[in-house]
């Protein structure tokens, strides 16, 4: 069975303005506020590790190596904000 790995999408670009981390459509109807997400620390670092494909495990794991989380608090967190960034079209599948 092939696991199934996420990664960022094109379509969305990451940018720093001031203090805030966000993720900005550049195809499609930027005007729609719905698809533009602000970020926390955590966030903006899954969205950088999905540069590359990864599983659900590969980040759970380096999220709990790089911040002080709770093991059984990471792991459905993880699961929410992939699956929002899903639904709004900012993360592929692959496998």
């Amino acid at each position: 069975m092939i696991e199934t790995r996420y990664r960022r999408s094109e379509n969305f670009v990451f940018r720093k303005i001031v203090n805030e981390m966000i993720l900005v459509p550049v195809k499609g109807n930027i005007v729609e506020m719905e698809h533009i997400f602000t970020l926390n620390e955590v966030g903006a670092f899954i969205w950088d590790e999905l540069a590359q494909p990864r599983t659900l495990d590969e980040l759970e794991s380096v999220v709990l190596e790089n911040f002080d989380a709770e093991p059984e608090i990471v792991r459905p967190e993880l699961e929410a904000f992939l699956a929002d960034l899903a639904a709004n079209q900012a993360l592929e599948r692959t496998g």
